[in-house]
């Protein structure tokens, strides 16, 4: 078989030429392998020009699909720098409450370089990016310079979330405390007696007066200060009928000579809660609350402890 396709290629073809006006005809035999070798490179050049052609095609199509996509994504891309920068407007204003917040509850308030420990812009390499860099680099790093800020914007937002959650956290314990803290005055009516060393009013005699007396009409509501539980409620010898209750962290305030008590031993109270009537028991010589703060069993001057304004005894109608 391989002989017989030698042979054929092997044979020679003639070939006739017919030259200008007269119709001279020459003729010549060329072997058939180079007839079919020159066929063979002719078709060659072809598909080379036609894949050419096609990749050019493809190449100028590809890059007129390139450009409206620069164009949409250059729109896009202001839109979201527009929003980028709305963004970092209210990141900053949150970044200023938080300063605020933590200097009010004195708390540690972290330098603007740890705030921004970490942040930084990670590169875009997609494949759409990548093209977009070929076609046009300065778009590119346009793109990369917002792609960084929305990616610094969230790790501040991230930081920024995990403050708050710690202020939150510092706020609850501050006000659990504030809340045990006896900072409001018991009742209404007039201070007539101080804390302190004074003539007593009964025995004549020079002697510690261990908290602060207020006088009003008998019944006047007597509240608790703080938040706390009941731990004592009867009659002890020249208080009268007495109310105790601890605060924790070893504050207990005494209210005492009340007419009523509306708490028993054991209830929780909060502060501005109605625990009794103010009253004339025990050894006394007139209507009024006398009112105690002891820290650690010490009697300290309540005074100390009212708060200025607001806070004194509203929720009760006084006589």
């Amino acid at each position: 078989m391989l002989k017989r396709v030698i042979g054929y290629l092997k044979e020679r073809v003639a070939v006739l030429v017919e030259f200008g006006t007269r119709s001279r005809i020459r003729g010549f035999s060329v072997p058939r392998w180079i007839i079919c070798l020159g066929c063979g490179i002719t078709l060659l050049i072809l598909a080379g020009s036609l894949y050419n052609i096609g990749t050019e095609g493809f190449t100028a199509y590809n890059r007129a699909r390139l450009e409206r996509e620069n164009a949409e994504l250059h729109a896009r891309f202001r839109d979201l720098s527009a929003i980028s920068d709305s963004l970092e407007e209210l990141i900053r204003l949150a970044e200023v409450h938080d300063i605020q917040m933590r200097i009010l509850n004195e708390m540690d308030v972290l330098p603007e370089d740890v705030r921004k420990l970490g942040v930084g812009g990670s590169d875009l390499l997609s494949t759409e990016m990548i093209g977009l860099r070929e076609l046009d680099s300065g778009s590119f790093s346009e793109i990369a310079v917002i792609s960084r800020g929305v990616d610094e914007l969230l790790r501040r937002t991230h930081y920024q979330k995990e403050s708050f959650s710690e202020i939150e956290v510092g706020l609850e314990k501050n006000a659990e405390i504030r809340d045990h803290i006896p900072s409001v005055v018991p009742t209404k009516g007039t201070f007539c007696g101080k804390f302190g060393y004074r003539s007593d009013p009964i025995l004549g005699i020079r002697k510690m007066h261990c908290g602060v007396d207020i006088s009003n009409l008998r019944g006047t509501p007597v509240i608790a200060t703080a938040d706390g539980v009941v731990s004592y409620t009867g009659w002890i010898s020249g208080y009268g009928n007495v109310i105790k209750i601890e605060h924790g962290n070893c504050i207990e305030t005494v209210y005492a000579h009340l007419s009523e008590i509306f708490v028993e031993v054991g209830d929780e109270v909060e502060r501005y809660s109605l625990i009794g009537a103010m009253g004339a028991t025990g050894r006394t010589v007139g209507t009024h609350l006398h009112y105690e703060v002891r820290v650690a069993g010490k009697a300290v001057n309540p005074e100390g402890y009212f708060l200025n304004g607001e806070e004194v005894l509203t929720q009760y109608p006084m006589p």
